[in-house]
């Protein structure tokens, strides 16, 4: 039986850019969706107390508040990053350098496909700055919103251009020294576009973009450097599938296996540990905890629960912060109790019939009770009274400590 025929070969560097992007990304694509399965309740946190800590800045900074410099930072970064994909590989340096004037339209795809990813990663900046810029500035107005997002528009195309040409360089001092020229070119631009009023900072813009295309005549006529591209490509693959290794296994990254160690300190008071057999378990579940991915997301979730519960002000919102972190790291910690429930070791300890799952859920359950704790004393601040905070926290023992009891009498496993 024959299988598929090989796909033509492409006739146009227009379709071999095509053909190479495609092939990238459905090549990431399974792992991209285990990724963004992980990340996207921590975006959602995140996006959450960063927008709670900004209306909080916004309404409470005084008057003096450097609202404009901070808003040329939050910019700073989606300017100055201007990475170019070029999907070069060890085999062009043979079949397509020979055919280097033929090839322009392939780097210009690559340079209008990067212009168009960072130029939305610049919009979304520019939306996150604009109210720090409005307040800083004393006006507001959507023509004054879209003449500066033009303009960020146009110091990106020029920047891009330039690391279009950084592209050609070998020499590592030369390197260094035009992307070095190209950073502080984007920070000058976006500090005088801020700090300036709109059409004096258009001007002093514009008046830098200048000097620099003027640096850059000096290598614009230098030939591709087909091997620092390929060195390049090799380098950003191996960025994206370690980071997407981080979230599922990815074949092709040779992870190094490392020594995790558990504190010691801290493990009677979350086990209570005697040295008896009962307590075997909860010592394992309590190592298990410290040394997995779970401890960083308890950690995480509680410390980002007491910062907003510390911001916030008024009952209902903490009482409402305050549900909603406790349920969320309950929900975490509900899978603490499934590792290793499987484990055929576990069928040839002399252990007592069913302190697995005792273990696991008393385990949980501490680990809870501390976490709500931290939560109710970060909501003090917010509450009317201490009795509010207290009453919170009893309450959300209180079903936390039945969660866990259902729990054992669901899963008796030895």
């Amino acid at each position: 039986m024959k299988g598929p025929a090989p796909a033509p070969a492409p006739r146009t560097p227009e379709e071999l850019w095509n053909r190479r992007t495609a092939g990238f990304l459905a090549e990431i694509r399974p792992y991209l969706v285990y990724a963004l399965q992980s990340v996207a309740l921590a975006v959602i946190l995140l996006m959450l107390g960063a927008g709670v800590g900004y209306n909080y800045l916004l309404t409470s900074a005084p008057p003096s508040f450097p609202f404009k410099e901070l808003a040329a930072c939050i910019l700073l970064p989606a300017a100055a990053l201007s990475p170019i994909r070029t999907y070069m590989k060890e085999a062009d340096l043979i079949f397509l350098m020979p055919m280097e004037t033929g090839m322009s339209a392939y780097f210009d795809k690559a340079a209008s496909r990067a212009f168009r990813l960072q130029l939305l990663l610049l919009v979304v900046s520019w939306l996150a700055a604009w109210p720090l810029y409005a307040k800083g500035a004393g006006e507001s107005g959507l023509l004054l919103f879209v003449h500066i997002l033009l303009v960020l528009a146009a110091v990106k195309k020029v920047l891009l251009y330039g690391r279009s040409l950084e592209l050609k360089l070998s020499e590592k001092k030369m390197i260094s020294f035009y992307v070095t020229l190209r950073t502080l070119v984007a920070a000058g631009t976006v500090y005088l576009i801020t700090v300036l009023t709109a059409w004096e900072g258009t001007l002093a813009a514009a008046l830098l973009l200048l000097i620099y295309l003027g640096c850059l005549y000096p290598i614009k006529s230098r030939a591709v450097n087909w091997t620092r591209l390929v060195e390049l490509e090799r380098r950003h693959r191996g960025v994206t599938f370690r980071l997407l290794n981080n979230f599922i296994d990815v074949p092709s990254v040779q992870g190094r296996p490392r020594s995790v160690q558990a504190p010691k300190k801290g493990l009677g008071v979350l086990g209570g540990f005697r040295h008896r057999p009962e307590d075997t378990y909860r010592y394992l579940y309590t190592l298990v905890w410290l040394r997995s991915e779970w401890f960083g997301i308890t950690v995480r979730l509680t410390l980002l629960g007491v910062i907003l519960l510390a911001a916030v002000r008024g009952a209902w919102m903490a009482g409402i912060l305050y549900a909603l972190f406790a349920g969320l790291t309950a929900l975490q910690l509900k899978e603490l109790q499934k590792a290793y429930r499987h484990s055929d070791w576990s069928f040839i300890y002399p252990l007592p019939e069913g302190i697995r799952s005792r273990s696991a859920s008393t385990v949980v359950f501490r680990i809870h009770a501390l976490c709500l704790a931290l939560l109710a004393l970060a909501s003090l601040a917010s509450m009317p009274t201490p009795l509010y905070s207290a009453g919170w926290f009893a309450v959300t023992l209180l079903l936390s400590y039945l969660y866990s009891k259902r729990q054992r009498k669901e899963r008796q496993w030895s």
